[in-house]
């Protein structure tokens, strides 16, 4: 038990002649023994000297090969683990540095955006403001001036001559071309700051259709234009707004006589599941197909060389667009340069439901 492990074999044996007698090596045996049991014996004496402290504890150089190598890949971990941490941390620094530089230009444009969201409310409310005074300021003066023309073209406060005639005709066509482009402005600007509501009622859509084309009766036939309505017998009544519809139909429909010089121009009205379609067809001068895109923008006019005699204000299409959609319908143009136009709606029959 005191000896330790050897890794290499040594030299030291202990030997008696096999010839020798039994009791010589029984004798031998026993001094053995006992020499064992004393640590202070010749056996242990013997032992060391053959056995140095130096070869009890020499490893193999496999294991010092491996232990070198288990150290070695321990070190460079820590070292990676060093690096790898002191990366970690630059990494962390940077991003939190920019990450409070992003909340401070957010902070600020914030209050960039809240202080123009602030300036814009304050614009609103005084263009509101202005449309409002503008609206009573100039429809009723315009009112008067249509109403006493009237009065003086019917001859109630005398008789006219041809040229006051020519001259009260234009003063009373101007007083209301202003007047329906000032109505034109009040629409879109209610409708781009939400305050213009759809107000439902129930109501005979053939009867609506009929009244609008004889509005433009007069006019078609002026040009000599000829007019056909068709209307299937499954239209009847519809719940929507009627001031509005009515003025999108009137819209479409004026807009088809002013841009046709001859020709016809075709009113239809079907019926189709839940929805009610309504389409105007003419033979006018038509749409370029590259201008069709930009049709329904405010204030758009078709370029066309003939603007001036086709004055408007480029706001009715848009205004029928918004409206229409506000019903919870559509409208659609199908139209070729120099061959006419067909303008098309679709809306529900109950636009309530639409909500």
């Amino acid at each position: 038990e005191d000896t330790a492990v050897i890794f290499h074999p040594t030299n030291l044996f202990f030997a008696a002649p096999l010839s020798g007698s039994k009791k010589v090596l029984n004798i031998i045996d026993q001094h053995l023994a006992q020499l064992k049991k004393d640590p202070q014996s010749i056996y242990y004496q013997s032992l060391k000297r053959w056995v140095s402290e130096e070869v009890r504890f020499r490893l193999p150089a496999w294991v010092k090969t491996l232990g070198w190598v288990i150290g070695s890949l321990f070190l460079l971990c820590l070292v990676g683990a060093f690096i790898l941490r002191h990366q970690v941390n630059v990494k962390t620094r940077e991003l939190r540095q920019i990450n409070q530089e992003m909340e401070q230009r957010i902070a600020e444009r914030t209050a960039e955006l809240a202080a123009a969201m602030k300036k814009a409310q304050e614009a609103d409310r005084i263009k509101s403001a202005f449309l409002a005074t503008m609206s009573h300021e100039l429809r009723t003066p315009l009112n008067s001036i249509i109403g006493f023309t009237g009065i003086l073209l019917q001859g109630l406060a005398g008789p006219l001559n041809e040229e006051q005639q020519k001259q009260l005709s234009m003063v009373q066509s101007s007083a209301r071309h202003l007047l329906a482009l000032i109505n034109d402005v009040l629409d879109i600007s209610k409708i781009e700051a939400g305050q213009l509501a759809i107000s439902l009622t129930t109501f005979d859509l053939k009867t609506s259709i009929e009244k609008i084309v004889r509005m433009v009766s007069p006019t078609a036939e002026k040009k000599g234009l000829n007019l056909k309505v068709e209307i299937s017998e499954k239209v009847n009544r519809v719940t929507t707004d009627q001031r509005r519809l009515e003025q999108i139909i009137l819209n479409i429909l004026t807009n088809a006589v002013k841009f046709t010089e001859k020709g016809e121009i075709r009113v239809l009205c079907t019926s189709e599941n839940d929805c009610y379609i309504l389409s105007v067809s003419d033979t006018g001068i038509g749409i370029p197909s590259e201008a069709i895109p930009a049709l329904f923008k405010p204030f758009h006019q078709i370029d066309t060389g003939l603007t001036r005699k086709y004055e408007g204000t480029g706001l009715g299409l848009s205004i029928a667009k918004r409206l229409i959609e506000m019903m919870g319908g559509s409208i659609q143009v199908e139209s070729k340069w120099g061959q006419g136009s067909t303008f098309t709606i679709r809306f529900p029959k109950n636009s309530g439901s639409q909500a």
